[in-house]
């Protein structure tokens, strides 16, 4: 199982940097403004510098920002939970499992598939 490196979830960061079992980094990163969007990133250099989007998630893509917010419950929150957990810890706890950057955007796809079915 991954572990976390850096998480940060408060009024002005959201992010956490993953290191998976097999060394490689990714960074899930969630704005707010200028657009809302959701990235995935791979990681290089320990972990500071940004080479790839691995995945990524915005209102444009969700065919507004009502569906933005929709969809991404619908692909990351249990419905059998009590209460929603933020989307950053949804995503952490979904990617954690990963062993490399093709089983996170298999992970991630998969989830964007299964919305469409």
């Amino acid at each position: 199982m991954g572990k976390v490196v850096t998480y940060a979830n408060n009024d002005y960061l959201c992010y956490c940097q993953i290191k998976l079992d097999n060394g490689e980094r990714v960074l899930i990163s969630i704005v707010t403004v200028p657009m809302p969007s959701v990235k995935i990133k791979k990681l290089v250099f320990f972990g500071f510098w940004p080479i790839q989007t691995i995945w990524e998630y915005n209102p444009t893509m969700a065919g507004g920002y009502e569906h933005y917010v929709r969809k991404m419950m619908i692909m990351f929150q249990d419905p059998s939970a009590l209460e929603p957990k933020h989307p950053l810890d949804i995503l952490r706890d979904r990617l954690l499992p990963c062993k490399s950057i093709s089983e996170v955007r298999d992970s991630l796809f998969e989830a964007e598939c299964n919305l469409s079915e």
